[in-house]
């Protein structure tokens, strides 16, 4: 497995969880609420560029998950168009833009524009989309951006530019922060320059922001340097899980707790457990769902899953024998396996854990 299957894969896993979730996670409760974000972030890329833009314009949105932002674009330009690395995504998207004929939408590769002829654009923006590539991606792009570009034409993008910070390559969802110079030097290699600087353009002195949204204006400028060319090598953790994926599903299924929608905190931490077997705390609290709600067939396959891979955890014993004589003949063949190969060492089953306790998950 690439970095492009890899992002290729858990972007669709994300969008097939919740995709307005991925894409807003402050704002994707309902689709109203959704929609003003959008509006919000169109406005902000208006005011971003110079002077007065023409209607004629054709836009490409990069990272354009299932709309949000050329939906609220969709009175201000007569011809859009967004890619997104998530089949799953665009997929979604035509639903969501089905009443706007204007608006295309591609599936690609996420790493090159290479659907777009020379020149197709007056302007290419992307928004919270740069933050999650690796470097190498985003180098990528700025010289597809400059062929796709018209002459002058502009790009619009947000980037939190700050001290440097990185992830590991096979991070899909980590933030990257980029020096001011570094951001010059990739333009400037690429063709492209900022197109005036402000003082907000000056690098700030820690990352007390760091998921800064501003918008920042660079231009098509001058030709390319010599290409440097990119090997899409093997990764060699391809199950690596993101800290922040991590942490963004346990985000969800919290919320789904305090919503009471049960079901769909279900379906998140089966998710999350997946992706980190060793994950205990997620077991417990998914074992507890299955309880509550009656599921004792999935509850005796789930504790299963935990004595399996905790075997030290005499509490899971304990609550796996009650559930077998609540539950003596479970039709396993209808119950799936929620457990993967385990890409993670154990974690100590002795630390201090949340217990299934008799007085909260009792099976009687």
């Amino acid at each position: 497995m690439n970095i492009v299957d890899k992002m290729k894969q858990d972007w669709n896993e994300r969008a097939q969880h919740h995709a307005r979730f991925w894409i807003a996670t402050e704002d994707y409760h309902t689709e109203e609420k959704f929609a003003q974000s959008g509006k919000d972030t169109a406005q902000a890329l208006l005011a971003t560029l110079p002077g007065s833009h023409q209607p004629s314009w054709k836009v490409l949105d990069i990272g354009c998950g299932i709309g949000r932002v050329l939906k609220a674009l969709a009175s201000h330009f007569h011809h859009l168009v967004g890619v997104d690395v998530s089949s799953a995504m665009i997929a979604q998207s035509k639903q969501w833009l089905a009443d706007y004929p204007h608006i295309h939408t591609h599936e690609t590769s996420g790493v090159d524009l290479r659907e777009f002829p020379h020149s197709s654009f007056d302007l290419v923006y992307s928004y919270v989309t740069f933050q999650h590539m690796p470097r190498s991606v985003f180098e990528r792009y700025l010289r597809e951006i400059h062929r796709v570009l018209t002459p002058n034409g502009y790009l619009v993008f947000q980037l939190p530019i700050g001290p440097f910070k990185d992830v590991p390559l096979e991070d899909t969802i980590g933030i990257r922060s980029y020096p001011l110079q570094e951001i010059e030097e990739n333009l400037h290699r690429n063709g492209l320059g900022f197109f005036h600087r402000t003082p907000s353009d000056t690098e700030c002195t820690d990352l007390s922001d760091p998921l800064s949204h501003q918008f920042r204006l660079a231009q098509k400028i001058g030709p390319l340097q010599p290409v440097v060319s990119v090997d899409w090598v093997e990764l060699k953790r391809p199950h690596f899980v993101s800290a922040l994926d991590s942490h963004l599903y346990a985000t969800y299924a919290e919320n789904c707790a305090r919503a009471g929608n049960h079901q769909e905190e279900i379906h998140t931490l089966q998710i999350l457990v997946r992706k980190i077997p060793d994950y205990l705390e997620g077991w417990l609290r998914l074992a507890a769902l299955l309880i509550e709600t009656g599921q004792l067939p999935q509850a005796v396959a789930t504790m299963k899953e935990i004595t399996i891979l905790h075997p030290r955890y005499e509490e899971g014993h304990r609550v796996l024998r009650q559930l077998l004589q609540k539950c003596p003949n479970p039709n396993h063949s209808r119950i799936p396996s929620l457990s993967t190969t385990s890409q993670h060492s154990p974690s100590d089953p002795t630390r201090d854990t949340h217990a299934l306790t008799d007085r909260e998950y009792s099976t009687t």
